[in-house]
């Protein structure tokens, strides 16, 4: 008798590794890295192409894992009650103190070791090795549950097409799978940071991206009150200057009004004819169309534009038809890299300098969200707490116009105003504080 339960607990034992197969391959297939299993089976890897296919079509799959389970249970259940169950009532029969209680005592026994052999044999090490050792564990499983999914299809299909019903009677897609969300690209690049697979200036580039189309074009401009631009009217000598000076290579030309912008000018244009011999005091024959944009476009609907006409400069307009700033490829460009410098670039051009003792020094200009990013402090979770730029926030939080030595503490920081051009805030003192 000892022998014959020996042979059942070891019945049940495989039928619990075999559920433990199936609910590992379940988690292995569908957790597996779609790239990882594209980059095995460009190798030649049969078993990684299987479990891509496995993982692009998981109604088949799931139900095919899904019968397994299901059977491989009610077996257990049924062959437990019935065969061990009735061995161990027999036992303890034997046993004058608890016969009257044999068979409920023997049946409780059998279901509480097949539940608990079941739960942490049969799916929850299972489970946690295959999210573990996806890729792994999921080449190792695809022949085996393609060879399955073969031979259980008619009943497959019979429960597909039964699932697409109810799931139609009940109002809801029955689509395969979900859309994957940027807040889904963003946890996945936060988690392979973590874990060492993502470097941080890749991820870093990967959320420049998401910012960049995000952000609305007033927030990378250069203002109106800092364009540099010249006159049509002004003298080409002092044209010349102004170019020479100011180190761009192109220039917004205004008409007579403080908005009538005629057109831009390339330093290339006026050279040309100098170096040529032929005299040239009419700028306007000169200009090129100047391109405007809405101040609350974004970097991704402008750089398309300036590919596409093959320009470097936009001028900015507001919602009253007024020229608000101007903004350049380059400004778009360090949006999505961070900051360019070339050979005339000195640390005051640059937007932000770390000082020795840990202080930054950054243009007022500079949005709130890319300061804490740069600082590594949180943005507040005060939803009205959205500002376009350093300079706004202090203004705001003074109300009133700021002076040298204001300071304004938001937060996680603290900031000063150490220089002012007139009536704006040039530059800003930006510091961390402990908030604990």
């Amino acid at each position: 008798m000892l022998g014959e339960l020996s042979s059942e607990i070891i019945i049940i034992l495989i039928l619990i590794l075999a559920n433990g197969f199936f609910a590992g391959s379940e988690i292995a297939i569908v957790s597996s890295r779609q790239s990882r299993l594209e980059a095995m089976a460009n190798e030649g890897n049969n078993a990684a192409t299987q479990a891509l296919k496995l993982a692009q079509h998981p109604d088949r799959f799931l139900a095919t894992v899904q019968i397994g389970i299901t059977f491989i249970g009610t077996f257990s259940a049924a062959f437990g009650g019935a065969r061990i169950g009735d061995s161990l009532a027999v036992w303890f029969q034997d046993i004058p103190a608890i016969a009257p209680y044999a068979e409920v005592l023997a049946l409780s026994i059998v279901v509480i070791a097949i539940t608990y052999l079941s739960l942490v044999v049969g799916e929850l090490v299972p489970k946690r090795l295959a999210l573990q050792n996806a890729e792994q564990l999921a080449v190792v499983a695809a022949p085996v549950m393609t060879t399955l999914a073969f031979v259980a299809r008619p009943l497959v299909a019979l429960l597909t097409v039964s699932v697409g019903l109810l799931m139609r009677v009940l109002g809801k897609d029955n689509a395969n799978g979900r859309n994957i969300t940027q807040e889904d690209i963003v946890y996945l690049i936060r988690e392979g940071t973590e874990s060492g697979s993502v470097e941080a200036g890749e991820a870093q580039f990967i959320q420049r991206i998401f910012q960049f189309t995000d952000r609305p074009l007033y927030t990378m401009m250069t203002p109106r009150t800092e364009m540099e631009t010249v006159r049509v009217d002004t003298p080409l000598p002092d044209i010349i200057n102004t170019f020479l000076s100011s180190g761009y290579s192109r220039l917004p030309v205004l008409g007579e009004a403080q908005d009538e912008v005629l057109g831009v000018l390339h330093i290339r244009d006026i050279f040309k004819p100098i170096v040529d011999g032929i005299p040239q005091t009419d700028i306007r024959q000169l200009l090129r169309p100047a391109i405007f944009v809405v101040e609350s476009a974004h970097g991704d609907d402008v750089l398309p534009q300036l590919r596409q006409q093959g320009a470097h400069m936009a001028l900015v307009v507001g919602e009253y038809g007024q020229v608000t700033g101007l903004v350049t490829l380059e400004d778009l460009l360090e949006e999505l890299v961070g900051d360019i410098r070339d050979e005339y670039d000195t640390d005051e051009d640059r937007a932000y300098v770390q000082r020795e003792d840990g202080s930054w020094l950054i243009d007022a200009l500079e949005p709130y969200d890319r300061v804490c990013q740069v600082l590594g402090v949180p943005l507040s979770k005060d939803e009205d707490f959205n500002f376009s730029s350093l300079a706004s926030l202090i203004i705001d939080a003074l109300e009133r116009i700021p002076a040298v030595g204001d300071i304004v503490v938001i937060e996680a920081m603290r900031l000063e105003v150490v220089d002012m051009d007139e009536r704006r805030i040039d530059k800003v003192l930006v510091s961390k504080v402990d908030t604990v």
